[in-house]
């Protein structure tokens, strides 16, 4: 054994120079696998792009394996598009027990089709094969389209009073109700961001009192403007302050956006801060003037986050729409005029005439709220032009309507798991749902919320004949904001009945 040793200790070095020795030193061509450049050549080809070449071999970069959300909350009767997170054709199959009407796709991975009958919720695992592979598991759930929560009236579906004590009469303001509520937003834990007349309140997971009020420096029974610390009393426009805020999203990190309409800005806040940190539209906390520039609004409505991490915000009176660079309270892009100082209103796939809403989808594309032209315009990643018309047969058409082809004064904008729009249609008192679809117009919506399901009804609160009737859980009156949370719940603010419904 000794002897063995000693040989090693001799020959192992050896045989190690030898080995580095015969390798060449800056050899070329990077394409012999004895150079120096050859793995690290290799390795920045297969990570720079989705696919590449390397001295004849084929390099894809395949990405991990996953849908976009763990938990799917399916409405009945909607339809339904459940795409892997990164859509490649390659060999799936599934273990579990799909809801009744939805069908599996095992060379693309695509769960499709309309719900039939709501389900309790299902575990379905999926796996991929070549290229690649992986296996997950998701969870789907099939309800009906009933609310199952509200906000603002003490837990009550039958009143519409803003600041109600509880029992459906005038109250006081406090943390348990609402007053013209008009954005509203969730955070990664489950909160609710609710806007309201001069504040915003946050509620935790599944309670209806807020805990945190933004805009009036902690009082919960202030909704004034401009409010001095302490007390109920108008003052300046300053850091603190809040009038009339409108639309509210949420940033991956849980931080706060806000437009602040009456002060002509958007306002940033970290996570759990009711301080800002971060103002657009103005030169600093205490200014509210308007203005058509990069830096400056005239009457933002509402704001929606790119996938890059930058921020949109649509302004009625500029008839514009703006895109600002992560960070950057400058923007760089410009939607519906020439250039950053222009005003012009108009009806084509270029111009605007009072933007409301806004949503961005997973592909990049923009979703916005023309309200006065009574559509919605949909433009692809990177373009200025529209390529989709909601609610008109034409880039050029503008007359309202109530039928299921029809919009009148769209408002706000949201997304399902599916990727399917919804629209306030506030005038019309209802929000409609518009499948999945990339064709130009021709678009018939195949849902409805506030209108007992009735496709073709504008009145509010109507009992399900296309008549008024009297406040109620499947009436709408002026609906405005709309939301998802991670789990799929639809948040509608139910605004001229001052609460906010979940469904």
């Amino acid at each position: 054994m000794k002897i063995i040793r000693k040989i090693l200790a001799i020959t192992l070095p050896i045989f190690i120079f030898l080995t580095i020795g015969c390798k060449p030193k800056d050899l070329g061509n990077n394409c012999d696998p004895k150079s120096d450049s050859y793995f690290e050549t290799l390795v920045f080809q297969a990570l720079s792009t989705a696919e590449s070449y390397h001295c004849g071999y084929k390099l894809v970069n395949i990405p991990p394996f996953g849908y976009r959300h763990s938990n799917y909350r399916l409405y009945l009767n909607f339809p339904v598009s459940i795409v892997p997170r990164h859509p490649m054709n390659s060999s799936y199959s599934i273990q579990g027990v799909l809801p009744a009407g939805l069908t599996f796709d095992t060379t693309t991975g695509e769960i499709k089709g309309t719900t039939t009958q709501i389900t309790t919720a299902t575990n379905l695992t999926i796996t991929k094969n070549s290229p690649g592979f992986g296996i997950v598991t998701i969870t789907l759930q099939v309800v009906d389209t009933s609310p199952t929560m509200v906000y603002g009236q003490y837990g009550s579906f039958t009143c519409s009073v803003g600041y109600n004590n509880g029992s459906c009469v005038g109250g006081s303001v406090s943390n348990q109700n609402l007053s013209f509520p008009y954005g509203v937003a969730t955070d990664s834990f489950g909160g609710a961001y609710i806007s309201g007349v001069n504040r915003i309140q946050y509620y935790p997971p599944n309670t209806t009192a807020s805990t945190i009020v933004y805009g009036q420096y902690g009082n919960f029974n202030c909704d004034a403007v401009n409010i001095i610390p302490g007390t109920c009393t108008a003052s300046t426009t300053s850091a603190g302050s809040l009038s009339t805020p409108r639309g509210i999203t949420i940033d991956r990190e849980n931080g706060l956006y806000t437009v602040d309409l009456g002060n002509q800005r958007i306002l940033y806040y970290p996570y759990n801060n009711t301080t800002p940190t971060r103002v657009y539209g103005q030169p600093g906390y205490t200014n509210s003037g308007t203005g058509t520039s990069e830096t400056t609004f005239f009457n933002p409505r509402a704001v929606a986050l790119a996938p890059d991490g930058g921020l949109y915000t649509a302004e009625s009176s500029n008839n514009r729409v703006l895109y600002f660079p992560p960070g950057s309270t400058t923007a760089t892009r410009v939607y519906g005029q020439d250039n950053f100082s222009s005003v012009l209103s108009g009806t084509s796939e270029t111009r605007f005439n009072g933007p409301f809403g806004l949503v961005v989808d997973s592909m990049g594309g923009l979703y916005v709220a023309d309200s006065t032209n009574n559509r919605v315009l949909y433009f692809p990643v990177g373009s200025t032009t529209a390529s989709r018309v909601y609610g008109q047969t034409s880039f050029s058409g503008l007359a309202p309507g109530s039928a299921s082809t029809n919009l009148n004064g769209p408002t706000w904008l949201a997304l399902d798991q599916s990727e399917n729009l919804y629209v306030s249609d506030s005038t019309n008192n209802r929000v409609f749902v518009f499948q999945k679809s990339t064709n130009t117009s021709g678009h018939v919506a195949v849902a409805v919320f506030g209108q007992h399901n009735n496709l073709n009804c504008a009145v509010q609160n109507n009992t399900g004949g296309c008549t008024g009737g009297t406040v109620n859980a499947l009436g709408l009156f002026a609906p405005a904001g709309i939301s998802f949370n991670e789990q799929g719940q639809l948040y509608i603010s139910d605004q001229t009945n001052n609460r906010v419904l979940v469904y």
